[in-house]
């Protein structure tokens, strides 16, 4: 169940898909993943009631991926590598397909925002733009066109936009650059292999972010560990999942879950509307994957 990947390697196969680009990202803050939202978290109490006491581990686990995947919207924050790369995703998202966020790496910023089920909004930073021309070898004359027109604006795009033309098939592994939006989409990835989570062992019970939880643990063959913190305080929600590899570490943490979420689209003076301008994302020019963002 290599969840912590999967999650930050759709996240920004989906964003740099729209684009028709290769690799694109960022850093902000302080580089570190925070484990839940400060506002209004649970307050752990002194005792809580072992509710898991008379269940397997596995059961557990199994428990808390089909209560995660039920929930009404969560925050998921998550940081890890990828082929050596590191990658993060701050998002929160609900049950409508409703989300708002960013998706770093490769020292650039992309903020996404979904408030409806036909539209995506996404705005990149200048690195962003600047890192993800360079990996598809934009000429430089277009790479500095594309930066003066799209910085400090949205790009307004169709919800199915990382779909391969011709094709009908998303570009994407989870279907779509709104899929990741949506919380069963996101969640899903954790049931691609259900035995992944088979042999896990209990831990010491811990709190994160003012939560009691349970620890469950797997050391597989190959020394990877994968950890899981469960709820044990109200329903079986995943809290963080650690995926300790040699190759590809990396951390995902829920919070806020069932609160509401409201999202507007931005301002339309702030607003870049490819298909209206006629233009392609994703379709890649010729020479560099811009679409029709020439010079």
């Amino acid at each position: 169940m290599r969840v912590n990947r999967k999650f930050l390697v759709a996240a920004v196969v989906c964003t740099t898909a729209v684009t028709g680009l290769a690799g694109c990202g960022g850093k902000d803050g302080d580089g570190k993943a925070k484990d839940v939202s400060d506002a209004k978290k649970p307050t752990a109490s002194a005792t809580p009631a072992d509710t898991f006491a008379a269940m397997t581990a596995d059961a557990i686990a199994d428990k808390a991926v089909a209560t995660t995947k039920a929930a009404t919207s969560f925050k998921v924050t998550g940081e890890g590598l990828s082929k050596g790369e590191r990658m993060r995703i701050d998002l929160t998202l609900n049950r409508q397909g409703d989300c708002t966020g960013k998706i770093a790496m490769k020292g650039g910023t992309a903020e996404l925002l979904k408030s409806d089920a036909k539209s995506v909004y996404m705005k990149g930073d200048e690195n962003f733009y600047r890192a993800i021309a360079k990996q598809d070898h934009t000429p430089a004359r277009q790479a500095d066109a594309m930066v003066e027109i799209l910085k400090g604006r949205w790009m307004k795009l169709p919800a199915d936009a990382v779909k391969s033309k011709g094709t009908g098939r998303s570009t994407s592994p989870d279907g779509g650059l709104a899929k990741m939006c949506e919380v069963t989409g996101l969640v899903q990835s954790m049931d691609d292999n259900p035995g992944e989570r088979t042999g896990m062992t209990k831990g010491a019970d811990t709190v994160v972010g003012g939560v009691p939880a349970v620890t469950l643990t797997k050391t597989k063959t190959d020394g990877r560990t994968l950890t899981m913190y469960v709820a044990k305080q109200g329903p079986a929600y995943l809290l963080k999942v650690d995926d300790r590899s040699g190759k590809d570490p990396g951390t995902i943490t829920f919070a806020d879950y069932d609160k509401p979420v409201t999202i507007t689209p931005p301002p339309s003076d702030q607003v870049l509307d490819l298909q209206k301008m006629g233009m392609k994302p994703g379709g890649g020019s010729g020479s560099g994957g811009t679409g029709d963002l020439k010079a």
